[in-house]
């Protein structure tokens, strides 16, 4: 919900449910204007938004950090760090090695291919023509 800016780096994930906003919102009558003064949100790179976390107006989500479900954030989060909870504290300081972020993982399109047949020939090698059969014909209980 941008009433003037929102800035989301390279490589964050935000997940389901999450509430990202700069400005308290509109008014009773002028439900268009927002009320009061807007300030930017900013989440630098490799953030990770966990799941219905609300992200209020003027914080800035420092790089390679996580906000965890449900939090609500209402202060700055430094580079490095898991902030969690209502409102939102340091949970975690982060070691400042190098990430491994999606951008990393989706830098090569063939290779991750490759990678994802890799891996289902692996999970499904125990897999047969017969086994199919039987599973249709006599299902266990506990699959």
């Amino acid at each position: 919900m941008a009433a003037e800016s929102i800035v989301i780096g390279d490589a964050c994930m935000i997940a389901h449910g999450v509430y990202i906003s700069d400005a308290d919102w509109h008014g009773i009558y002028d439900r268009a204007e927002p009320v009061g003064t807007t300030k930017p949100v900013i989440m630098e790179d490799n953030v990770w938004i966990g799941d219905s976390a609300i992200i209020c107006k003027g914080v800035t989500i420092g790089k390679n950090s996580i906000i965890g479900a449900g939090a609500v954030v209402t202060k700055d989060v430094p580079a490095n760090s898991i902030y969690a909870g209502n409102p939102a504290k340091l949970v975690k300081e982060l070691d400042d090695k190098p990430f491994n972020t999606r951008a990393d993982f989706l830098k090569d399109p063939r290779q991750l291919a490759k990678d994802f047949d890799s891996l289902d020939k692996y999970s499904l090698e125990k897999n047969t023509l017969f086994g199919w059969v039987k599973s249709i014909i006599m299902p266990d209980k506990y699959n």
